[in-house]
């Protein structure tokens, strides 16, 4: 049970994170401008804070979001070749998300 709640909390941080707490202004430019993107990795983290405080896998999330939002924005898809890293990326964030 308490391992169903936490899904389910990693679950909504997550919503909250990637669509709430994003406006369309950053959801458009991170993938352009690092700063943007910081914002927005900084702000995805604001329910993983509040939900579980500060941990060390909060860092992970950031890091993680970090490095994985660019490479979404920078056009690698599901028909592209690069397909088998897009998947593994989302995987891991998953993971530690």
């Amino acid at each position: 049970e308490k391992m169903s709640k936490t899904i389910v909390l990693i679950i909504l941080c997550h919503l909250m994170g990637d669509y709430v707490l994003q406006c369309d202004f950053i959801a458009q430019t991170k993938g352009k401008n690092w700063y943007h993107l910081f914002v927005h990795c900084a702000l995805y983290c604001v329910p993983f804070l509040a939900v579980f405080g500060w941990t060390w896998q909060l860092a992970v999330i950031f890091i993680s979001h970090l490095i994985i939002d660019p490479l979404k924005a920078g056009g690698i898809r599901l028909h592209t070749r690069k397909t088998k890293y897009y998947i593994i990326l989302s995987g891991l964030r998953i993971y530690y998300d």
